[in-house]
């Protein structure tokens, strides 16, 4: 609302349009800095705005850095009596880093202070001028240490809806009954994942929303802790989404704050598998993006990374409040890891989030059987007894793995196909028992 009362009131109408227009603005200056393409700025910006974006934009492809506007707290301050000129002032949430090689050479977070001056022209409001008039800088709070209970559970998909049909699909009954079958193995927690493209800003995310919040009344009903593992399936690290991003850890963080069912958020799934294609500094300069913002938005919610190796474990220790990975190379050794892991971690508590193995059978025995599965989940867990969490890959079997989570890879579908604890047809494989014995001499 304005401080007084404007020349000419501030419509719905206008609010949308014009919060619109904001959205679109640094969005396409994100892109252009990233591309160095400037021309589409024209679309956004006009007057001294759109010589400075454009001098900008240019500049940041150059040098390699980035400013990035995740989100805006906007007041009204003046609009014209014929409506074509609009003034703001706004506190803007705002990331600026630098790469150099590929690597992060400066990253700051910061809430600038802003005057933002509109025109509404021919094809819409365009930003005809922007002003820092202050600037706050964002740092990671001061955490106190973490306690977890001993973790022993599973990563979790229905047998008939997994991966990009679980929230599309949901199905209560079929979820509560997959709970008991995790209580029954004497587990208890489970890890779950929430893909951005099923928490949107629409009314289908709000109803996913709805269904998030049964599932943590019904795990919080079997005294099951649950892990939310964010960001599956990201489709990419470039900077025009990480405002999207930001919104969607508003929307998503405070329904699983507000469970006492969530005993730790896992930021992203295996991100260091990201730095081939994305770039190292790049998927930093994200990583720690998103853990200061769910500092900022959900501030008592203890935070980890889903690591896909206990080499990439201690990256980022210092901002998370506990250390996990994935631990799916050979067995000797597996105790070594965690050692090595538990030492970087400094005291924090440690949790393997992934151990799996395939039963998949080609021809004699090979590449495996219920047994041998059996027999090899027997022996990692022993070897991670020790450890604050551990999670196997995964409850079920399922009868067609998504390429798009698993690979196209015809012989590694086949494998995946065979990862769980109970057959296509519900009945607990061998694993099943040796898990529930691991998980009973194993939890607190």
């Amino acid at each position: 609302a304005p401080q007084r009362p404007l020349v000419r009131p501030l419509s719905t109408g206008d609010e949308a349009l014009i919060g619109r227009a904001l959205t679109q603005a640094w969005r396409a200056f994100a892109a252009a800095q990233e591309t160095g393409q400037t021309v589409l700025l024209a679309d956004h910006f006009s007057g001294v705005a759109l010589e400075r974006a454009e001098t900008a934009a240019a500049q940041a492809m150059a040098d390699d850095t980035r400013m990035v506007v995740l989100d805006q707290i906007t007041q009204p301050r003046f609009q014209h009596l014929d409506g074509s000129i609009f003034q703001l002032t706004a506190s803007a949430t705002t990331v600026r880093y630098q790469l150099q090689d590929g690597r992060l050479t400066d990253y700051r977070l910061a809430r600038d202070d802003v005057v933002t001056t509109l025109t509404n022209e021919t094809t819409g409001w365009r930003i005809f001028s922007h002003e820092r008039t202050g600037t706050t800088s964002i740092s990671a709070p001061d955490r106190k240490p973490l306690t977890l209970p001993r973790l022993r559970g599973v990563n979790y998909y229905p047998a008939g809806t997994p991966w990009s049909r679980f929230w599309p699909e949901f199905d209560a009954s079929v979820i509560a009954a997959d709970l008991d079958l995790v209580v029954g193995l004497n587990g208890n927690s489970l890890r779950i994942f929430l893909p951005v493209a099923d928490f949107t800003s629409d009314a289908t995310g709000a109803a996913n929303l709805l269904k998030l919040k049964t599932l943590l009344d019904l795990a919080q009903a079997r005294n099951l802790s649950v892990i939310p593992t964010l960001f599956d399936l990201k489709p990419g690290y470039r900077t025009a989404l990480w405002a999207e991003d930001a919104a969607y850890l508003r929307r998503v963080l405070p329904v699983l704050a507000a469970s006492p069912a969530v005993v730790l958020v896992d930021l992203k799934n295996e991100p260091d598998l990201d730095r081939a294609t994305e770039g190292e500094g790049l998927v930093e300069a994200w990583l720690t993006t998103m853990i200061l913002m769910s500092r900022e938005i959900a501030p008592d919610l203890p935070l980890t990374i889903g690591w896909s190796s206990a080499t990439a474990a201690p990256d980022q220790a210092q901002l998370l409040d506990a250390i996990s990975y994935h631990d799916y190379v050979g067995v000797q050794g597996t105790a070594e890891r965690l050692a090595e892991v538990r030492a970087a971690a400094k005291g924090k508590p440690v949790l393997v989030t992934e151990i799996g193995v395939s039963s998949y059978t080609l021809l004699l025995a090979f590449p495996g059987t219920p047994d041998s599965q059996a027999a090899e989940l027997r022996d990692r867990m022993a070897d991670l007894s020790s450890a604050d969490g551990l999670f196997v890959w995964t409850l079920h079997d399922f009868t067609a793995p998504e390429a798009e989570a698993v690979g196209s890879s015809p012989w590694v579908r086949r494998l995946q196909a065979r990862y769980g604890l109970f057959d296509a047809t519900g009945a607990a494989k061998p694993a099943a028992e040796a898990v529930a014995a691991a998980f009973s001499s194993g939890s607190d």
